[in-house]
């Protein structure tokens, strides 16, 4: 039975870059889906950049703020895990929806009491537009899971439900000086470096990406292969542990780990699959625009091949 399709995930990476193929595989233009299992329009290099661009601002407004201490970090690592997570961001919406509605019942008499016990600056609360914000069918904005005390100056959270975050951060506010003091935050988090779109990933972010993913680490040629059949080691790996051979498949991959066959490394240089056989190689789109960007095609096989690759085929 002959395969026209064939779905690659994240796990297939390392045995797709260093095992040898005797067989033209063609691949799927993967289906995507969001956190509940739905398929979805799949999201785009922008949609990737978004999430990227808010994730730093987050990220750095706990770890680098003084008036902040993490307290606990955990590591999201199942479908089950990450799904709980866009559950827990709707208990937190009903939650504040239902402590809000009961502080409004607070006669005139307890909010005054309130207020004259406070012998610092006054605490305002959030509203509820501040709190959650809908942007479009996949992304809004929301802030923390623990929000009977909101910071209004910490960058409320973007999140896209095709993306899941990969860790759930427990942070609190130690200045005694600080009128957010004893804030207790419980923030579901995307590391900037797993959500930056692939292809703009310099090579330590790559690694560092590789490490908080659980990815093994890739194995990369010597810089100067002046006799290739000499070079025993470069960090303790053969050469030959690539199997790169003429006509060997390459395959490039988007931020969500689907895969699709470019072309074929033929001489050490790179050979494009040609727009003519788009349909044959069932090429997805994320990898025509590649193919279309000799910058960026460049740039990924340098990284990916080092100085093993030579360029492209004019």
């Amino acid at each position: 039975m002959s395969m026209k399709y064939l779905c690659i995930t994240m796990k297939n990476i390392l045995y797709i870059l260093f095992a040898s193929f005797t067989l033209t595989v063609k691949i799927c233009n993967a289906q995507c889906r969001d956190i509940y299992g739905h398929k979805v329009e799949c999201p785009t290099m922008d949609d990737s950049l978004i999430v990227y661009n808010n994730a730093l601002k987050v990220y750095e407004y706990y770890e680098n703020n003084p008036s902040y201490s993490k307290t606990r970090s955990q590591e999201l690592m199942t479908k089950d895990e990450k799904r709980r997570v866009y559950e827990l961001l709707e208990q937190a919406l009903r939650m504040f929806y239902i402590i809000r509605r009961e502080v409004a019942k607070l006669t005139a008499e307890e909010k005054k009491y309130n207020k004259e016990t406070k012998p610092k600056e006054q605490y305002k609360d959030v509203t509820f537009k501040e709190y959650y914000s809908e942007i479009d069918e996949f992304k809004f904005y929301q802030r923390e899971l623990e929000n009977q005390i909101i910071n209004l100056n910490a960058p409320a959270s973007l999140y896209d439900n095709r993306i899941a975050p990969i860790l759930i951060n427990e942070y609190r506010n130690i200045d005694s000086n600080d009128i957010y003091f004893g804030d207790l935050v419980n923030l579901p988090l995307y590391i900037p470096v797993v959500v930056k779109p692939f292809l703009l990933l310099t090579s330590a972010e790559l690694k560092v990406r590789n490490e908080i993913l659980h990815i093994l680490p890739s194995i990369e040629p010597p810089k100067e292969p002046k006799v290739i059949r000499h070079m025993v080691k470069r960090d303790s790996i053969k050469l030959d542990t690539f199997n790169i051979s003429n006509g060997s498949p390459i395959y490039a991959f988007n931020e969500y780990g689907s895969g699709a066959l470019i072309g074929f490394i033929i001489n050490r240089k790179f050979k494009k699959i040609e727009p003519k056989d788009y349909d044959e190689y069932a090429v997805p789109s994320f990898a025509k625009k590649l193919l279309m960007d000799d910058k960026a095609l460049d740039k990924m096989l340098r990284i990916k091949f080092g100085s093993y690759y030579l360029g492209l085929y004019n």
